[in-house]
């Protein structure tokens, strides 16, 4: 019983970062089309210059995707929106 604890703990602290990027990502893509454009990054992080959403969009097709967002985001090119 107390191994069975311990792996569904331990794979619920292991998802915890990933539902919350997701929330993260939902929040920010306004219109829900699954990509978060400058205007939507903006609105989301007002303080965060442009110039960090160019280096994040590393297909350059002007949006973010959610695993572009989460890779910048662990690379420190961009904050997350909860600090």
């Amino acid at each position: 019983m107390t191994k069975r604890v311990t792996v569904v703990g331990l794979a619920i602290v292991l998802t915890l970062p990933v539902t919350a990027q997701a929330a993260e990502f939902a929040s920010m893509d306004v219109n829900g089309d699954g990509y978060i454009t400058m205007s939507e990054f903006q609105a989301a992080m007002p303080e965060t210059p442009g110039d960090a959403f160019m280096a994040a969009d590393t297909n350059a097709d002007g949006a973010l995707t959610a695993e572009e967002l989460a890779s910048a985001q662990e690379a420190g090119t961009l904050p997350s929106s909860d600090g």
